[in-house]
């Protein structure tokens, strides 16, 4: 455990900036970024970025290694089996140009990155949705040097993790946020085919949708048409309080923002964290006011400080794309033959060519400010704030502009081209020189990471007619050009009456930083790795006993005639019953159940259970954070006494169960993809890993295949019924409803999106929501290539079902597993799919 002190808060934290392309890679330079983080090909959470090639990735890490600046490259999706040999070769050549550390999602590539490159930094990233000290403690064992914490914890939460582990943490600090916890969200994937967890997100939740509860429509409380839609994180007026955790690293969002948008936001950020280690204050007033505007002319759809600054509601309803700053509303619109004017009195300045949103009746409308006129008819380039002028747009835009409607500037073309011009910030170097007659020229330069000598072939001569001066000297060295360096010292050392051309002098400088760069370059490189993707190709072995992990998996008569167990998600007690006496070999129920199962009248139930050799599992909350976590820990003990498992979905939980040797499932919340994770869980005390639902039935063979060569392997499960959770979010959706009293707990509440669709919306925990997919998957009808699959467990999840629903869904799959007739089950409302198992992501 490590203390927090006064020094580690002072200390300027890295300001880390995206990077989608080598644009944006100098952009990040420009704006004083410490590091960038960077992706190559499709592998990273960023697919639609331009993003980087192995081709171009050396001279992208050796330009920003130039200026000091480290690079980290992105691998933050879960990995196919088939894809592990492609993604080994992406590291093994990034691991030799030099990268400085790999940001990973997928905890099976942990041990193989691990023992291939063991000096290479894992980060762990924030994909992974750790939110709790226990989580991180985890990741400690693991051996990662780095968490990127969700951006759901606050600065309170954020102290206690830090102050409490001994890896250091990275959290968001401005860009766009995720309504969901990130690395729990399958929205995007199960109503579009674009995997969010891969990279690919259409961002199904800046779309419009309509919130109704009990059949009525309470959309005018939710303050605009897109109720899902998060505003942009900017915690500029809170980097102090943020610096104060001691968090290591501050990180933009943005690899599909333009380079300005990057430049903008790591100036914004650097000033920041260097006038709080200055000055111990925030940002503020006209300073601060400056900052956020600029940046809400590069990118704005509403600020937010965040979860992290004590933000309740991280969403902005009003509209879900960028739009600007606020310019004024339309007094009066002139309309001419080829374009129509604007009025209105500007809250800032514009120029001819900049780009306005106006907020019309029936939506957003861009255009471009073809001129400027002013009230006594005068054309200018560029009016100030405060005055009343005319702007000329598109006649198009304009025949649904309104008096009143609002006005934001969008493009501001000057600030767009004052960031354009700005360089990279440039290294000092310290210059020594030694101009001796008769000797060779000598030039030294010194930067912090390294220090050259370059011995000139041009003989210092003594001078015949005008000599070489110490100021000649300097100018001519001083012209460090298109280097990454300026000069910070220059010192002469010579003898009078000496003569060097400036030619040889400007060669002889050149040529001395360019051995310096190369030499500071070469620092980063590595060895090739010798290691080959098959000598990493292994089964993990479980922590603990074979017979532990053996005695943990049911021994019921259809496992051992070769046939998947069926389990069952249920949500209480009753149903727990129901589904046991209608085929279920194992139940899920969440872990607040417990009490009441054991309850004395519930005793005589349980031993029919019991005799039967029906397997209870207590599924413990997917989000807990610390106060949450802790109030659960007696759950956790008297489980295990009672003799029951738990199941796991956040790596807190999965801490606990291992520190109390509870055999435990890993969830298919830790979008379990390839062998390798599921071994990395069976390692912890897992007997049963949940594959994710986003894997197809081939893809799905293929990890059971290669977990087949495992002799220590435990069950792998899939789950083939029931609605998907699409997100979990610490946003209250329904809060301003429940606030007006309009909500109970037996409230029925949906989402419906343009086309009619329905999402079903649950509360949780008073400020939780979940949303659940429009369709139920329904496997009933491919039961023969599901017993196929290699599974062992197929699990329905009934949890938003009860009474008869689960009886006839239980005993359908029973009939379905023993190979009997089954008939299609659908309830009046429902649409059924079949995932992505005939098809994947």
């Amino acid at each position: 455990m490590k203390a927090s002190t006064t020094e580690n808060k002072c200390r300027p934290p890295e300001i880390l900036a995206p990077a989608g392309d080598m644009e944006a890679l100098k952009a990040a330079v420009k704006g004083g970024a410490d590091a960038v983080y960077l992706g190559v090909g499709e592998f990273n959470a960023r697919q639609g970025a331009t993003n980087f090639t192995l081709e171009n990735l050396e001279e992208s890490i050796d330009l920003v290694h130039s200026y000091s600046v480290k690079v980290f490259l992105t691998l933050n999706i879960p990995i196919k089996e088939h894809e592990i040999p492609l993604v080994l070769e992406i590291v093994d050549r990034s691991y030799v140009m030099g990268i400085d550390a790999v940001i990973i999602e997928d905890l099976g590539l942990v041990d193989i990155l691990h023992n291939r490159y063991p000096n290479l930094p894992l980060h762990i990233s924030t994909q992974v949705t750790v939110h709790n000290t226990a989580g991180v403690h985890f990741l400690e064992q693991l051996g990662v040097s780095r968490v990127i914490l969700s951006r759901e914890l606050t600065t309170d939460e954020l102290k206690h993790i830090i102050d409490n582990t001994d890896i250091s943490a990275e959290i968001f600090v401005h860009g766009a946020l995720c309504y969901s916890y990130s690395g729990r969200c399958l929205f995007s994937s199960f109503i579009i085919d674009r995997s969010a967890n891969r990279g690919a997100c259409a961002q199904p939740c800046r779309r419009r949708y309509r919130v109704f509860v009990d059949g009525r429509d309470v959309s005018n409380l939710m303050d605009g048409a897109y109720p899902i839609s998060c505003a942009e994180l900017c915690t500029l007026g809170g980097i102090r309080e943020i610096i104060d955790t001691g968090v290591k690293s501050l990180k933009i969002e943005g690899r599909m923002k333009k380079p300005e948008y990057v430049t903008a936001s790591s100036r914004a950020y650097k000033r920041a964290v260097e006038k709080v280690c200055a000055s111990g204050n925030n940002l503020e007033g006209s300073e601060l006011s400056s900052m956020k505007t600029e940046l809400a002319k590069l990118f704005y759809r509403g600020f937010t400080d965040g979860f992290v600054l004590g933000a309740h509601d991280v969403t902005h309803a009003k509209y879900s794309s960028n739009y600007g700053v606020f310019l004024g509303k339309v007094k009066e619109i002139r309309y001419g033959e080829h374009s129509a004017g604007i009025k209105l009195l500007l809250e800032d300045h514009v120029h001819v060519n900049d780009g306005v949103s106006i907020n019309t009746n029936t939506k957003m409308l861009g255009s471009k400010i073809t001129a400027i006129e002013l009230l006594n008819r005068n054309k200018v380039e560029k009016a100030e704030k405060g005055t009343i002028v005319i702007l000329q747009i598109s006649a198009k835009t304009a025949k649904a502009v309104r008096s009143g409607d609002e006005v934001y500037l969008s493009t501001d073309t000057e600030l767009l081209d004052d960031l354009q011009k700005l360089e990279m910030i440039k290294l000092p170097v310290d210059i020594h020189i030694k101009a001796f007659k008769g000797q060779q020229l000598s030039i030294k330069v010194t930067e912090n990471r390294c220090s050259v000598e370059n011995i000139d072939e041009y003989l210092v001569q003594e001078a015949r007619s005008a000599p070489t001066t110490r100021e000649q000297i300097i100018k001519a060295i001083d012209k460090l050009g298109d280097t990454p360096y300026h000069a910070g010292s220059i010192v002469v050392d010579a003898d009078d009456g000496i003569f060097i051309p400036v030619g040889v002098l400007t060669s002889a400088r050149r040529n001395a930083l360019e051995k310096l760069r190369q030499n500071v370059l070469q620092s980063y490189k590595r060895i090739p790795n010798s290691l080959k993707g098959s000598d990493l190709i292994s089964c993990k072995h479980p922590l603990s006993a074979e017979s532990t992990v053996q005695s943990s998996i049911s021994r019921s008569r259809e496992q051992k005639n070769g046939k998947p167990l069926l389990s069952v998600e249920v949500c209480d007690v009753a149903s727990l019953f129901l589904a046991a006496r209608n085929g279920a070999d194992i139940v899920y129920l969440p872990l607040h159940c417990f009490e009441e199962l054991s309850r004395e009248n519930n005793h005589e139930a349980l031993h029919e259970i019991n005799t039967k050799g029906i397997e209870v599992v207590f599924i413990t909350p997917q989000i807990a954070h610390d106060h949450e976590l802790e109030t659960l820990i007696p759950f956790f003990a008297a489980v295990k006494n009672a003799g029951y498992k738990v199941a796991c979905s956040n790596l807190g939980a999965v801490r606990h169960a291992m520190e109390l040797n509870i055999p435990f499932v890993a969830q298919k919340e830790f979008n379990i993809f390839n062998s390798h994770t599921a071994s990395r869980f069976y390692s912890c005390g897992a007997y049963r890993i949940t594959l994710s639902s986003e894997l197809n039935l081939e893809e799905i063979e293929n990890v059971c295949k290669a977990l087949g060569s495992c002799k220590h392997q435990g069950q792998v499960e899939v789950l083939i019924h029931g609605r998907e959770l699409m997100l979990i979010t610490n946003n209250d959706l329904l809060g301003p409803v429940e606030v007006r009293k309009l909500l109970n707990e037996d409230s029925e509440a949906y989402l419906e999106d343009q086309q009619g669709n329905i999402f079903p919306i649950k509360r949780i925990g008073g400020h939780r929501t979940l949303i659940y997919d429009q369709k139920v998957l329904n496997m009933a009808e491919h039961a023969e290539q599901l017993l196929s699959s290699g599974v062992h467990i197929l699990r329905l999840d009934l949890s938003l079902y009860n009474g008869k629903a689960i009886r006839d869904i239980t005993r359908n799959y029973r009939l379905a597993l023993d190979k009997k007739r089954v008939k299609s089950i659908v309830y009046k409302g429902e649409n059924v799919s079949t995932g992505h198992f005939f098809k994947g992501v």
